[in-house]
């Protein structure tokens, strides 16, 4: 009589192949959570840009020649941009980010600017969401940001065409913010001026986005 034996081979899963797995996993799990954040918040946001926006380098006499020596807490903030940021920042739960570009030197001086006009105290908008950009004049990577309440980017304001440019297609609301004509005729063949609104003051936007 014949015996037989049956052997059953067990592989066992090498470390890496695991740690690999918990990697694939990982993705859609991230992007699960998010999806569900979003789903349970409402869709809203403010993007904006701080040069001319929000300083009002133009009320002041800086210049390249002088921005190492001049008193930069001097420059006057935009006409009613603190005020109008408190209510972007109320109505969007605090959904609100501050994109600039700028040197080592001038975000030294662009700190404490923020700190001198006691910025945060007067929007609600903390120093967390003020970023200055490592990804030049495009500041789309910020447009998924969220709050607490509200996710996303249905607002931006900046001075440069070519910055908002980007957004057209992803930003429902562009504001083009006193522009530099030379500017706008050099980025004109963008096609994006037709796709933003062209604004001197902060009112001009509420009126706009609240008619």
């Amino acid at each position: 009589m014949r015996i037989g034996f049956r052997v059953t081979l067990i592989r066992k899963r090498h470390p890496l192949n695991r740690v690999y797995d918990r990697k694939i996993a990982n993705p859609e799990s991230c992007s699960s959570k998010r999806k569900a954040k979003n789903m349970a918040t409402q869709h809203g946001g403010a993007i904006v840009d701080l040069g001319n926006v929000i300083i009002a380098h133009w009320l002041s006499n800086i210049t390249p020649e002088n921005f190492d020596t001049i008193d930069y807490n001097s420059i006057p903030e935009v006409p009613g941009v603190f005020d109008s940021l408190r209510r972007f920042y109320d109505q969007f739960g605090g959904n609100v980010t501050v994109v600039y570009k700028a040197t080592d030197i001038a975000t030294e001086k662009i700190l404490g600017w923020l700190r001198h006009h006691n910025f945060s105290e007067r929007t609600g908008i903390s120093f967390d969401r003020v970023h200055r950009t490592s990804s030049g004049r495009d500041k789309t990577p910020f447009i998924e940001q969220s709050s607490q309440t509200h996710h996303g980017t249905t607002v931006m304001v900046d001075d440069r065409l070519e910055v908002l440019s980007y957004f057209v297609g992803k930003v429902p609301n562009l504001f083009l913010f006193r522009p530099q004509s030379q500017e706008v005729e050099q980025f004109r063949n963008t096609g994006a001026l037709s796709h933003v609104h062209v604004v001197t003051t902060w009112q001009e936007i509420e009126n706009i986005l609240n008619p």
